[in-house]
């Protein structure tokens, strides 16, 4: 069988250009999950002096915190690091600064908290 004749069987074949095409596009989301894979979440980071920590109400998803540094309030979701929560309640006792991070300059939601 000429190479001719194998190559139309194969390639013109409806079912066989599906798999190839869904082949490379499996290819192509894995390379790019990859490359993804090295990132971390970027967002502005900031060293601020807890005023005041409120609790949630029953119906809300966050704790409200307020800084010396800033007349907002900030919110820390529930589901969030025990850890910073920790973090923010002795900055509050002891007067030291910790440091906040969040998605972007006008967010009000607390991703990451440290010491300083």
């Amino acid at each position: 069988m000429p190479i001719k004749v194998i190559f139309r069987k194969l390639f013109l074949n409806s079912t066989c250009t599906i798999c190839l095409l869904g082949l490379l596009f499996m290819a192509t989301v894995l390379q790019s999950c990859a490359a993804m894979k090295g990132h971390k979440i970027k967002g502005i980071t900031q060293t601020m002096t807890v005023a005041a920590i409120r609790p949630a109400n029953n119906d809300e998803t966050f704790v409200r915190v307020t800084f010396n540094e800033s007349q907002r309030f900030f919110k820390l979701p529930n589901d969030a690091n025990p850890k910073y929560l920790e973090l923010l309640k002795e900055s509050e006792k002891n007067k030291t600064p910790v440091i906040i991070k969040r998605a972007n300059e006008g967010s009000d939601i607390i991703l990451e908290v440290g010491k300083e």
